[in-house]
């Protein structure tokens, strides 16, 4: 019968077994999986697991090898040893392990063709994955887990809702992630923050939860596109999630992950023009100056011209000549310092619908209470 262990005890047996998992397995009686479940578990806490290596074996004599010279003289004689290599089986320990976290991509069906007038736009507010906030202080519990509860809540019922479209577009506006630094700071103020466990913690959790998205859209979509703009808390983090998102899917066709670097950001649909850009770093009367320097051809060609910031936390729309400026609330709830700030709004998410003649027809809103009344 398995012996039940302490995540103490499984780390014992892992640094004294060299970290093969299969020999911490036969130690307490578990199956080769159950121990990987086990370690994957504990690996998404925060614990440092040691990789396995194969030393400390004896050296072992296989003979000798001699350098002659042109006249047959003996000139160099040495001695050639096996340093105990691993046997086959420790190799293929080893390979699964190294592949024990990574899980295969989903072969998703391409649907079936829709309108090409239409465009699913997707924003999504700032996530701040890796925030901690507690409920007593701030009015509702925020962890990892609870991020991506909340992401695939309101991913799975505004795809379910939307109708299909043959491109969907997916804009990430900045501070998807709450961190940029193992010192749980903002690199740019170093602002010390409330996080959630560990940093690498936060990358497999961002990395997770945006795939998941991008896999969800697939099914409604022929073509999806992911935009991650740099916010004020992840300038950093941003440029790395695009890179693995992008490294991802970059054998699927179906995808494009936006690898511009920069903070804006522009997407054309017909007479449509999208920007995207965080928010932090100019104020929106100047944008619209900003997008017609940018893409001048793209300005001229369009008549729906708008601007997906983020930033503020709260839904503010402000219509200027040529162009509209929106901002978008998010799943998250506010941390310690923007509560006693005195900030407070809404919790949504948002999927918007866009003619490439007449702009925007149709928009579906998923409200974070939708999830918290079941």
């Amino acid at each position: 019968m398995p012996i039940k262990a302490t995540d103490e005890q499984i780390l014992d047996s892992l640094k004294r077994h060299r970290g093969i998992r299969a020999a911490a397995a036969r130690e307490f009686g578990m199956s080769e999986r159950g121990m990987q479940a086990r370690v994957s578990r504990m690996k998404g806490r925060g614990t440092d697991i040691p990789n396995s290596t194969y030393d400390g074996h004896s050296s072992q004599l296989r003979g000798t090898s001699t350098l002659y010279g042109p006249e047959g003289e003996v000139k160099l004689t040495w001695v050639k040893e096996d340093a105990g290599k691993p046997g086959p089986e420790v190799w293929a320990e080893a390979l699964r392990e190294s592949l024990a976290d990574l899980s295969p991509i989903k072969v998703i069906p391409k649907p079936p063709p829709a309108t090409k007038h239409l465009l699913t736009v997707y924003p999504i507010g700032d996530a701040h994955v890796g925030m901690c906030a507690w409920a007593e202080e701030v009015g509702a519990d925020y962890d990892l887990k609870t991020a991506e509860r909340l992401m695939a809540a309101a991913v799975e019922h505004l795809v379910e809702i939307t109708q299909p479209t043959d491109e969907a577009l997916i804009v990430n506006v900045g501070d998807f992630l709450h961190v940029d630094t193992i010192k749980n700071e903002t690199s740019r103020s170093g602002n010390t923050l409330d996080v959630d466990t560990r940093y690498a913690a936060m990358i497999r959790a961002g990395c997770r939860m945006l795939r998941t998205f991008v896999e969800c859209a697939l099914t409604k979509h022929r073509r999806v596109k992911l935009i991650c703009a740099i916010g004020n808390h992840d300038d950093i983090g941003a440029a790395w999630l695009a890179l693995a998102l992008g490294m991802l899917f970059e054998k699927n066709p179906r995808v494009t992950v936006e690898q511009k670097p920069g903070k804006f950001h522009y997407h054309q649909h017909g007479k449509c023009l999208i920007g995207v850009t965080h928010g932090d770093t100019g104020k929106p009367e100047k944008l619209a100056g900003v997008m017609a320097a940018d893409v001048p051809e793209m300005w001229g060609a369009t008549r729906h011209r708008v601007w997906y910031t983020g930033h503020v936390h709260t839904r503010r729309v402000l219509e200027m000549p040529g162009l509209t400026w929106e901002t978008f609330r998010t799943l998250a709830p506010g941390d310690a310092w923007s509560q006693a700030a005195g900030y407070r709004s809404g919790r949504d998410m948002q999927a918007i619908v866009l003619h490439s003649e007449y702009g925007e027809v149709a928009r579906h809103r998923f409200d974070v209470s939708m999830i918290e009344a079941t």
